[in-house]
């Protein structure tokens, strides 16, 4: 097998497991867990693994006062963006949530326009409008539709803010161990903290435990691991491509196994929001 050919493998694997993790994730919701809670969990699960990792690789745990300021930073968009995510799985189906996360890649582009003072081409302009009218396709006026869909594209705007602020850091300069070593700690005591304020910790039965178990696992270690892969092998342009697998894998998962439904409407806004995703990301790695 060629380097080429297992890096799609990587890759293809990684976003299947993204995909699929979401309604794994929405399944314990059914045992008492909720957004939030997962958020924590998640991370709880796999910061000892990543210290160990650290220790293991005798890398250094020190920080610069810079690095630190830019590991807080971006944690923060870190944090938000896992919670207001796995929170919109509450309101609306998981396909529709992560197609609705997808609009990331516009939101980066925004935010280095707004802040950065980067240009848009034709190019860009005409995937925002294609994605602001995909978008509309999934506005549902009831109330619990409206938070689902406003949680699911503020997850996009955190999630571009947290990419956006990794691009334009010092964090390029560490270790990755100890950079998500440092990301999950500071998403437990952040998650931990809101968890508190809203009061959304609650008892599970074992299965709700073992099923965040999955979830942080396969999503935290072995998900990125293999997208890190994907990327050696292939390059961020075609890894970036091969991602929008994500989206459409969750809608099919969430028809076959949690038996969400995809009206006519949401069908042609999903194509439209993949579409500019997919042209976008091609334009920017071009």
């Amino acid at each position: 097998m060629s380097i080429k050919q297992k890096g799609i493998v990587f890759t293809v694997i990684a976003t299947v497991i993204f995909g699929i993790t979401p309604a794994i994730g929405k399944l314990s919701y059914a045992l008492g867990n909720n957004g939030i809670q997962l958020s924590f969990l998640r991370h709880l699960i796999v910061l000892p693994l990543f210290f160990l990792i650290v220790v293991y690789r005798k890398e250094s745990f020190h920080l610069t006062k810079q690095q630190t300021v830019d590991v807080v930073k971006v944690g923060l968009g870190s944090a938000f963006t896992i919670v207001t995510l796995y929170s919109s799985y509450s309101f609306i189906g998981v396909g529709s949530a992560t197609v609705l996360h997808f609009l990331y890649p516009l939101f980066v582009v925004l935010l280095n326009f707004f802040f950065y003072h980067q240009k848009l081409n034709t190019k860009q302009i005409l995937c925002l409008v294609i994605a602001i009218v995909g978008v509309f396709c999934f506005v549902d006026p009831s109330f619990d539709s409206m938070i689902g869909f406003f949680l699911a594209v503020i997850s996009g705007v955190f999630f571009a803010y947290y990419m956006v602020g990794m691009d334009h850091s010092t964090i390029r300069q560490l270790s990755p161990y100890v950079f998500n070593f440092y990301l999950v700690l500071l998403n437990v005591v952040l998650i931990f903290i809101l968890a508190l304020l809203t009061n959304s910790f609650h008892a599970m039965p074992i299965e709700g435990y073992l099923l965040s178990g999955i979830v942080a696992i396969f999503t935290s270690l072995i998900g990125v691991v293999l997208l890190q892969k994907g990327i050696y092998c292939l390059g961020a342009s075609l890894t970036a491509i091969l991602s929008t697998l994500e989206p459409m894998t969750s809608v099919v998962v969430g028809i076959l196994f949690l038996n969400e439904t995809m009206t006519f409407f949401k069908v042609i806004g999903c194509i439209l929001v993949l579409i500019s995703t997919f042209i976008l990301v091609k334009n920017q790695n071009a």
